[in-house]
């Protein structure tokens, strides 16, 4: 039993606090560690990888002997470690005479000022507060004695700048304090090596131990679709029957669930709107958590969760962090996951215990929703985690904090500091393995023009930006959002949000559609707007990307689907409406279809692969035909444009080379707000500008466009945002011949084309900028297609239907009488209503007021027929629309025209509406 190989001490410490035996990680890594090897420990949360990491630590460090010095750091993303992990941590550690510290941006002066008189043996601290110990005069000397570094979450380090930082502190440690060991513990990840090089740095073997395929997951992946009641009651919770269908799913859920249940939702606003919804269903034990929420909520949400308090959280990855939440029985993704690795963190917040099941459903919304969350489940169960991450090498603005860093530690030290010295410790670390002298010396140039340094020595101002910037996460503010025409508050955005919008944009904010009338101070002022073609969801930064290997599976999978749907297939969930079977994409030809103003180039590149063909097409398409917009999702780009797209030159992109490809994406990004966005953050760190700066001189960026700050802005994006091997893999395997391009018009969107339209005009009922009779041809198959539910006043017979299947003159089958209403709420509570004026029994004043309007819905009917039903089916129209338009029919106006004006004055009026 690995426990034996520890001290006796520490042996017997350990059992008094419940440490009865190690659990299969602590068996496999306890001699790992103890052996002195860089280890990295990959294993599900809360399976007892921190003690697998510090027991024997511990126990080597008391064999090494204390001293009155920190002998080990424990180095954690997270501000607030896992308060009963650190209870319990500290309890072992003060009954074997260790001292522990925590050290962080929240720690108190007084505490700080207590570490820095007597440091403790272990210190727990953050990486941005790694940055400021290493160059206070009273810690300095004492991290001459660490012997021993933990890094915690090690993957979530990985793919960020905090990381990068990271990696380049601990070679700044090493040159202090010599060699030491390193201890990484790290979630499921899909590239292990690639985490095993970060942590250990060039040069340095390090010892894998992974159990995490020990660990057992059962998925399963549903796509409810909506009952009668759904259509009935949808109205009532402001949701459509499809929707809703979801949320009773995800209720019952809950209600059958023993334990806590999970909810992940991958957006904040998505969060906010399932939380919202199910406490409705449910009537409370419902809450939300997620990083804009304050502090104290979350910890609240944390604590009532653990504590068996809260029912269910909804949350988003907020909670993939290994925070303590006690027991979770149930798991559910509302939607998509859009990435194993997603997937497998958040399924393994439940079943804690690497031998428990982790138990989780994907609760998914349509065709192709269902098909990625099936192929995402099935590769989780398979281990196959993407390789890919988002990896800054050799990022030029930490890079230039760094070599301040380090001229300041030469400083302090009073040594002297070279190009050498630098090129040396740097390249050690493992972002920088590549690092060129060129490179160093543009950062060491634009230190020498900025002030930061002479030569290599620190200038005045060095101290003040080295500790202004020790912190490479963005800033979060927040901006309110507010109905300039009622004046209140309707939302919130991102400040990366707001970097892209200007006056005059529009936006999709609390499913609404609003044109920015100005940004001031922290409010953006919004007018309710009509016209939705080109309207950006507000939380379109939030989205996780999916990675083209999913894409790709997706759309074989999608293919065979539809094929199937065409035969009666996949009821409920696929949408085969103006498609035959040579219009389906295939992972091997680029469709391209055109309708009206707007093109759908279907391509399975993957989110960030058709974010980078969107860009590259609408810059280059650009040129021939003036502005055009353009909006991407991991399995098509569509193009918007004033008129109807020319085929030629948007064939013609495919066949261009390389050379024009790149050259073409990067003035598209050099052209973007998004570049102005991230120019703002480099320019930031690189003390440029002020860390409160809320805009930049358009001088500023030309100064600097091909100098670090746009340099850095620019690799940030092709690292985050874009795919440009995936973009020049398509163009290459067209011009190859690999893959074949295909044109087609089309009258209207087919059902392939819908998914990302809908998304950019973000409304179910029209589609403005669709020819007239697409349009109408749309309303005409949505409403038929709708169920009506009829209620006879005479009798109380009731009907619930497809519309189409409706007669054209409508009466009761029971008894024969025309007086048949149309009822788009609640059946149950209309049948009530009924039912009482037929006893003659007294109608509240609500009740009376539903009654007339059934009343007022049945003379339509008997009027009009079938044709009085259709009406009252449309999306916000009641009896009183509905006679004003059939009054137009009587004009000899088009029933569907009519319709359709009714919805669109319906969306401009709703906005309103309290």
């Amino acid at each position: 039993m690995a426990f034996s190989l520890l001290r006796r001490d520490l042996r017997e410490a350990i059992e008094a606090l419940g440490y009865k035996e190690p659990t299969p990680v602590q068996e496999a890594a306890i001699p790992a560690v103890l052996s002195g090897a860089h280890v990295l420990i990959v294993a599900p949360t809360g399976t007892g990888k921190t003690e697998a990491a510090v027991f024997p630590i511990l126990s080597r460090m008391l064999d090494e002997g204390l001293k009155d010095c920190v002998q080990a750091l424990y180095i954690t993303p997270l501000r607030a470690l896992n308060r009963d992990l650190l209870r319990r941590l500290t309890a072992v550690a003060d009954m074997v005479g260790v001292k522990v510290e925590v050290r962080h941006s929240d720690t108190a002066e007084a505490a700080r000022r207590k570490i820095y008189r007597s440091p403790p043996h272990l210190l727990i601290t953050t990486p941005e507060s790694l940055q400021i110990i290493l160059l206070n005069r009273s810690l300095r000397s004492s991290l001459r004695c660490v012997r021993h570094v933990v890094v915690d979450e090690v993957h979530e380090l990985v793919g960020s700048k905090r990381g990068v930082q990271l990696a380049l502190g601990l070679e700044r440690l090493v040159e202090l304090a010599g060699e030491f060991q390193r201890v990484g513990l790290s979630a499921t990840v899909g590239d292990v090596k690639l985490v095993a090089g970060f942590l250990g740095g060039s040069g340095r073997d390090v010892k894998v131990v992974d159990v995490s395929a020990a660990k057992r997951y059962e998925v399963e992946v549903v796509a409810p679709t909506p009952s009668e009641e759904d259509y009935a009651t949808a109205e009532k919770y402001d949701v459509t029957p499809e929707t809703l269908a979801r949320l009773k799913y995800v209720a019952d859920l809950i209600k059958r669930e023993r334990g806590s249940v999970l909810i992940f939702a991958n957006t904040r606003d998505g969060a906010e709107f399932l939380a919202a919804k199910l406490k409705a269903l449910l009537g409370g034990g419902v809450e939300v958590h997620h990083s804009s929420l304050a502090r104290d909520h979350r910890l609240s949400v944390e604590e009532r969760l653990k504590t068996g308090e809260l029912k269910a959280v909804v949350a988003t990855s907020s909670l993939e962090l290994g925070i303590d939440i006690g027991h979770i029985g149930l798991v559910v993704q509302y939607g998509s996951p859009r990435q194993v690795v997603r997937l497998v963190q958040r399924v393994g917040r439940g079943g804690h215990r690497l031998d428990a099941v982790s138990r989780g459903v994907v609760v998914a919304s349509d065709l192709e929703d269902y098909l990625e969350a099936e192929a995402i489940a099935e590769r989780a169960l398979r281990r196959e985690l993407e390789r890919a991450v988002e990896y800054h090498e050799v990022a030029l603005d930490v890079l230039l904090h760094q070599v301040v860093g380090m001229a300041l530690e030469a400083r302090l030290d009073g040594k002297p500091l070279s190009l050498e010295d630098i090129l040396r410790v740097a390249k050690r670390a493992h972002p920088y393995a590549g690092l060129t002298a060129d490179d160093l010396r543009l950062v060491l140039d634009f230190a020498q023009r900025h002030g930061l340094l002479d030569q290599l020595r620190p200038r005045k101002g060095s101290i003040k930006y080295y500790f202004e910037n020790v912190s490479t996460i963005p800033d979060e503010k927040r901006y309110r959002a507010v109905d300039q025409a009622a004046g209140k508050v309707v939302g919130e955005l991102d400040r990366e949000f707001v970097f892209t919008i200007e006056p005059g944009a529009k936006i999709i904010l609390s499913g609404r559609a609003w044109t920015v009338s100005k940004i001031e101070g922290d409010a953006v002022f919004l007018y309710p707007e009509l016209d939705l073609v080109g309207a950006l969801p507000g939380w379109i930064g939030e989205e996780i990307p999916v990675p083209r290997e999913i894409a790709e599976d997706v759309c074989r999978r999608r293919a065979m689907a539809l094929r199937e749907a065409l035969r009666g297939g996949y009821a409920g969930i696929a949408d085969v409406e103006g498609l035959a079977e040579e219009d389906i994409p295939t992972p091997e030809t680029v469709r391209i279809h055109l309708f009206g103003r707007f093109a759908t180039v279907h391509s399975c590149l993957g989110s960030k692969g058709n974010e980078a063909l969107g860009m590259y097409l609408s810059h280059h398409l650009s040129a021939y035909l003036g502005p055009i917009g353009y909006r991407a999702d991991p399995y098509r780009v569509l193009l918007i444009h004033r008129e109807p797209i020319v085929q030629k030159p948007l064939v013609e992109a495919f066949y261009r080379d390389d050379v024009y490809v790149q050259r073409t994406l990067m003035n598209a990004v050099k052209a973007s707000r998004m570049f102005k966005y991230r120019f703002l953050q480099v320019a930031q760190r690189v003390g440029l500008l002020s860390r409160d700066a809320e805009d930049i001189p358009p001088r500023l960026i030309e100064a600097y466009a091909d100098d670090l700050p746009g340099i850095e802005a620019v690799n940030e994006i092709f690292v985050e945002k874009l795919d440009l091997k995936a973009l020049l893999d398509l163009i290459d395997g067209v011009r190859s011949g690999r893959y074949r391009v295909e044109v087609k018009r089309y009258a209207g969107p087919t059902a392939v084309d819908k998914p990302l339209l809908e998304e950019a005009l973000r409304v179910d009922f029209t589609y403005r900028g669709l020819s007239q009779e697409a349009v109408k041809d749309l309303a005409r198959k949505r409403i038929l297609n709708r169920e009506a539910t009829l209620l006879c006043l005479n009798c109380g017979w009731t009907f619930r239907g497809k519309a189409y299947l409706l007669p054209d003159r409508i009466s009761c089958p029971r008894c024969g009488v025309g007086a048949v209403a149309v009822v788009k709420g609640n059946l149950e509570r209309a049948l009530e209503i009924w039912r009482k004026f037929r006893a003659r029994r007294k109608l509240d004043r609500e009740e009376a007021r539903e009654l007339d309007e059934l009343r007022h819905s049945a003379s339509i009917v008997l009027e009009h027929g079938k044709v009085g039903v259709l009406v009252q089916l449309a999306h916000g129209v009641g009896p009183k629309t509905a006679v004003r338009i059939l009054n137009r029919l009587a004009a000899g106006d088009d029933l569907w025209s009519a319709i359709v004006d009714a919805e669109r004055q319906y969306a401009a009026t709703r906005a309103f509406w309290d």
